[in-house]
């Protein structure tokens, strides 16, 4: 018996291994067949999507985990787990001004080629408009990291000395979905995994079991008894309770409150954008009203915690708290690849949001200069 779940488990290790990397499946087809890379042929989607099948993370102190380098053909890590961003108006390093860019996966924008990220178009459109300045932006965006974590990044590099003129945070969907995963506000991503390792070497009984539910094996048995009795490869969550949405916005509002007093403290500008999903969206394609039908268990949760953070009387007198979720409702395209992440076009339409709310402050920081 064990020669042969060892046997299966190589066979079905060398399958996923191609197929997890091979950037063709279904959800990369559907995503090419949406609309939403119309400017791009097939294949170069596929290597987009291949790429982020390849990604890995690291053990990261206070943050959990970050991106190990990586040198794709579209997705550029440097040794700090940093993304490559266009800065087509750093000039000096030294003394450019700085721009740091926090938020999720959105944030990284996955999904897209280095030179077309949120933070690559925001940097493209402050040297056009401001040709003259020294800009450097910093693409911190991490897959699944939340305003919490975002706020342990940015202290962080404070300590380091690396102070910032501006910060951008871009934030809404990770809040929500962490407090899906782990029925608590505030808590990271994907929580509950590090709960299952935690202290794990001292008992072998829980080694056997996460190395059993880690296998190949069980990803094949668990997947095939979806398909047959639900027709779906994918776990299919539910609902969480309403009374959760108020806590993620008080949790998210803290956290803003944390970040002010650093402004103070620091001397930069931080600016708080709650970004557009699926369910914010006004006129959605088809392929997007799909993505919509697919993850409908997290609606109740985002539009409850951004009405709740809408209406809070501190939020509602911030001018760096700016709502873009309905930044896409002019559009009549494809923008979304799934519930919250958007192709090319659409962070082209964020950057410019982002950029007419910041371009005061650009102008400020360099006269200051």
């Amino acid at each position: 018996m064990l020669v042969i779940f060892l046997l299966l488990e190589i066979g079905l290790g060398i399958f996923y291994s191609y197929r997890d990397e091979s950037g063709v499946d279904k959800n990369t087809e559907r995503i090419i067949a949406s609309g939403a890379y119309d400017a791009l042929d097939a294949e170069t989607v596929k290597e987009i999507f291949r790429e982020l099948r390849q990604q890995d993370m690291e053990w990261e102190p206070y943050l959990h985990y970050r991106f190990k380098p990586m040198n794709g053909k579209h997705n550029t890590i440097d040794l700090n787990g940093i993304r490559k961003t266009a800065n087509p108006s750093l000039k000096d390093s030294v003394t450019a001004l700085k721009i740091f860019c926090f938020g999720g996966s959105t944030m990284y924008s996955a999904g897209s080629r280095d030179d077309y990220t949120i933070p690559s178009e925001l940097s493209k459109l402050i040297n056009t408009t401001f040709p003259e300045k020294n800009v450097a932006i910093t693409n911190f965006g991490c897959h699944g990291y939340t305003r919490a974590t975002e706020n342990i990044q940015l202290q962080r590099e404070l300590i380091k000395n690396n102070i910032p003129d501006i910060v951008i945070f871009y934030d809404g969907v990770n809040e929500i979905i962490s407090a899906h995963q782990n029925n608590e506000a505030g808590t990271p991503t994907n929580a509950y995994n590090r709960k299952k390792e935690f202290k794990i070497a001292h008992s072998y009984k829980r080694r056997i079991k996460l190395m059993i539910t880690s296998s190949h094996l069980y990803r094949f048995i668990t997947t095939m008894q979806r398909k047959l009795f639900t027709d779906i490869e994918y776990i299919q969550l539910k609902e969480r309770p309403s009374a959760l949405a108020t806590d993620i916005a008080q949790t998210y509002i803290g956290y803003v409150k944390i970040s002010k007093s650093l402004e103070n403290e620091y001397g930069f500008k931080a600016y708080n954008f709650m970004q557009p999903n699926i369910y914010s969206k006004k006129n959605l394609t088809t392929a997007e009203q799909g993505y919509f039908k697919d993850q409908q268990y997290y609606k109740n949760l985002y539009n409850l915690s951004y009405a709740n953070v809408r209406n809070d009387s501190l939020m509602q007198n911030d001018s760096t708290f700016i709502d873009i979720s309905d930044v896409f409702d002019n559009a009549k395209q494809t923008i979304f690849t799934d519930f919250c992440h958007t192709g090319e076009l659409g962070n082209k339409l964020v950057a410019k949001t982002i950029f007419e709310s910041i371009e005061t402050a650009l102008i400020k920081k360099d006269s200051i200069n």
